[in-house]
This record gives structure tokens, sequence and C-alpha cells, in this order.
């Protein structure tokens, strides 16, 4: 009896023991998983974030380079210009047939206040050409007064509408539909050296048909485009994400002088070279970024940097960004989140999960302790009711032990064969506990992550080990009747 009861308590110990090995074990490649999709889910997002922004700044830099859209919102602009010029003169004809002026008076005067037309910081003029065929010839052009009086047929003027007409001819065409029309075509610009040549250039032109002039003015795409780059600054600036936390930047590609050409949490760093004293730590992190896109094209960054809080910013905490190169503009487009995070999420699965085994290990010592108790009462029943004295054969000398089919030695086998089934039960048991702790740890992830679909599917899995193991502990107790029926006759 004491013998069996001390096997029992070693093999509970045992139990004990492997159940805590077992589940630990489960426990470390269950949180490694979660660690590693929250780490993967994380990387998503951040990328999904900045291809968003990608996509903002590639379409203002498309837009900015379409004639249609570049019509539509520039053309208005170019069209009040031509008003103003085309009312001055207007009221120059007006004085023709009213006599105060002799045509050559009038077109002179009109020559002389539209030359001095300036806008866009100076950079906007107003010109003019006549209708002459086949050639129209220059009547008066701003900044380049070389060109006056010139016939405009040059081969290097045949730059215009994508197909290498002559510009001037070009003109003409679309200034005499009706409202006048645009024109594109590569134009030399005027910088603070020398004039740079093939730029584009958008220009809108209209017909005088008093006097068979051209009047036109243009603005060179570039400053579209320039106003697509400070627009996408501007949209990326305010874009937000994760309850306002998350934002975005655009940095530099020349690792020599890092720099950021937007930082909304720190607008007073912008286009500045980060390097020298507090600005290295930055520096080089912005060098990271660069390195990665200029052998990738993208990429992941992992780093280390303070965390601002209601309080004080916490040193050196874990950080992942993603970063992508915008080629046309050399733009890096980047984001990133603390990871932290994820280690705090971990840290909460974790204590759950020792709730849990701690629940489980008190679980097995209760159905342990019963188990004890019960072959204590059946050891009890069997010496009392069925142990028979041994059988003298008085014929023989020697003595004989004579049992019935009920001795204690067949009961002790028939208990040996109850305590291997009971052993066999709880390891189903623990089996069945350690696979439903798992997915109880799987359904709090889930639930965390809103995913119902998934907790639904580990929720019918739950119900079925729970079937299995109540379907085992009642076999359980059913092989333990029929013993006890087998001992009483």
């Amino acid at each position: 009896m004491k013998n069996t009861i001390f096997y029992v308590i070693i093999s509970v110990i045992l139990i004990v023991l492997y159940t805590i090995y077992g589940a630990t074990k489960r426990r470390n490649e269950l949180f490694d998983k979660n660690k590693q999709e929250e780490i993967y889910q994380t990387k998503q997002n951040l990328k999904n974030f900045v291809d968003v922004a990608y996509s903002i700044i590639d379409s203002n830099y498309k837009n900015s380079m379409d004639k249609n859209y570049l019509e539509k919102h520039y053309g208005g602009r170019l069209k009040n210009i031509i008003d103003v010029a085309e009312t001055i003169l207007k009221s120059k004809v007006e004085k023709v047939e009213n006599g105060k002026l002799t045509l050559a008076e009038a077109q002179a005067e009109a020559i002389e206040i539209i030359q001095n037309i300036r806008y866009d910081n100076d950079q906007g003029y107003i010109w003019i050409n006549d209708t002459t065929q086949p050639y129209p010839k220059m009547i008066m052009h701003p900044t380049m007064p070389s060109l006056n009086a010139q016939i405009m047929d040059d081969p290097k003027y045949n730059c215009a509408m994508g197909k290498e007409q002559n510009l001037f001819i070009a003109f003409v065409e679309m200034a005499q539909k009706p409202g006048g029309g645009f024109v594109d075509y590569l134009w030399p610009k005027s910088t603070n050296k020398d004039l740079t040549t093939d730029v584009p250039k958008l220009s809108y032109v209209r017909t005088f048909p008093a006097w068979n002039w051209i009047i036109g003015t243009d603005f060179y795409i570039q400053d579209a485009i320039l106003d697509g780059m400070e627009k996408s600054k501007e949209e990326l600036r305010h874009m937000r994400y994760d309850n306002g936390i998350g934002f975005f930047w655009i940095n530099n590609t020349d690792e020599s002088f890092p720099m950021f050409y937007m930082y909304p949490i720190g607008s007073s760093i912008e286009n500045i070279v980060l390097a020298g004293g507090q600005l290295d730590k930055l520096g080089n992190v912005i060098k990271s970024f660069i390195r990665i896109c200029k052998e990738k094209g993208n990429g992941y960054v992992n780093y280390t940097w303070d965390k601002p809080t209601l309080k004080t910013p916490i040193k050196d905490v874990p950080k992942l960004s993603y970063v992508k190169l915008y080629e046309p503009l050399g733009w890096i487009i980047g984001t990133g989140v603390y990871i932290d995070d994820i280690d705090k999420t971990i840290a909460r699965q974790k204590n759950f999960f020792y709730q849990q085994i701690k629940l489980l290990i008190i679980n097995v010592l209760v159905a342990s302790i019963l188990l004890i108790i019960f072959i204590s009462i059946l050891h009890h029943v069997v010496d009392k009711y069925f142990s028979k004295p041994a059988v003298v054969d008085s014929k023989s000398v020697k003595k004989e032990t004579v049992t019935t089919p009920n001795t204690p030695q067949q009961v002790g086998i028939n208990i040996n064969e109850s305590l291997k089934f009971a052993q066999e039960i709880s390891k189903i048991i623990l089996a069945e506990q350690t696979k439903l702790l798992a997915y109880a740890i799987s359904i709090q992830a889930n639930k965390a992550a809103k995913n119902t679909d998934d907790t639904e599917i580990a929720s019918n899995e739950v119900e079925q080990l729970a079937e299995k193991v109540h379907y085992s502990v009642t076999n359980f107790q059913e092989k333990m009747a029929e013993n006890f029926q087998k001992f009483r006759h």
C-alpha cells in the first residue's frame, strides 16, 4: 500500500515537471511565432503607409508633366494675363478709330506697355509675334530683344508639340482656334550664370485679329514640378496614422550631406546638413536610409531612438523604419514605429500564460490527490472483503497456499492495470490541457487583432478537445467501476 502511494506521488511529481517542461517549450514556440507575426504585420503596415505617400508624390509629379493637367490648373492664370494684354490692345485700337492715335503710334504704345508687364517674381512675361506665312516674325520679345523683327525660321525652333514642329507656326495654329490654345515646347531658361537649353515650357497664345498679332505668355514646366514637390511635402507633412503618432518624412540621397527635405516634427532641421554634435546620430540614421535605398530601392532599417513620453523621453528604444526611393526627384520617403510595444504585447501574453499554467498544475495536483485517495480506499476495501487465509492439506508434508478466484494477488493485478490506465489517462489529460492552453492564448491574440474568423475556428477546436478530455475521463471512471465489480464477485 505504501509503495503504491509512493509510486503514485513520484508519478505525480514527474507529470508536473513534464507539464511545466512541455508547456514552457510550447510557450516559447508560440511566443516566438507570435512575435514574428507581429513584426511581419508591422513591416507590412509600414510598407503600405509609405506606398500611399509614394503614390501621392508620384501623382503630383506626373501631373506636373501632363499637358492636360497643366492646362487645367495653370491655364486659367495664363488666360487672365493675356486678357490684360488684350485689353491694352483693344484700348489702343479704339484710340486709332477715334483718331487720337495713328496705327503706328498705337502699336508702339501697346508694345511699350506690354513688354514691361511681369509676374511670378519677374519671371513671367508676354511676347508678340505676327501671323506671316510660312514663318511668323517676332514683333516683341521682352527678355530676348535680339529676336525682334526676325523671321522665326531657325531649325532650333523645331521643338514644339513633341513632334519637332516649328514653335511659331504652332503658335499661329493654336492661337487662331476659338479661345486660343496651348503649346508645349523646349526653350532656354535664364539663370544667374547662363542659359540652360532644352527646358520644357507651356505657352498660352491668342490671336488679335485687328492687327494680325499673336500674343502669348508661358511658364516653365519645371516651375510646375517645383509646385508639385511643395504640394507633396505639405500633403505628407499633415498626414498621420496610428492615432496621430505615425508620420512621414522625406530625406535626400547624398550620403555625404544627409538632410531632411521634410520632417514634420522638427521643421527647424529641414534642409540643413545633419552633421556635427547632436546631429551626428540623426545623420548616421539617414545615411543608413540612403545606403539601403541605393542598394535595393527600398527596405527596412532597425535602430534605436529616444521615445517621447508625457514626462521624459525614454532613451534608446528599438525602432523600425521603412524607406523607399522616389528616383525622379531624388527623394527618400520613410516612416517608422517604435517596436517596444510588440515586446509589451508578448509580456502580457506571457503573464496570461503563467496564470493558465498555474491553473493547469493545480488541476493536475488535485486530480492526483483524488487518485491517491481513491487507491487508498480501494486497497482498504480489498483487504477487508476479498482476502482469504491459506488452506493446509493434512495429507501433505508441505504447506500450499490455495487462492480463490478473487485473491489479493489477482486484485493487485487489476489495480496495476487500473493504475496503468490512470497514467495513460493523465497523459491524455495533460496533453489535451496543454493544447487547450495554447488555443486559449491563440484566441486571446486573435481577439486583440479583432480576427473574428480565426477566433471562431479556434473556439470550435477548443470545444472538440474539451469533449475529448471528457470522453477520456468518463472511460476511466467506467473502467474503475468495472474493476470494482470484479472485486466484489
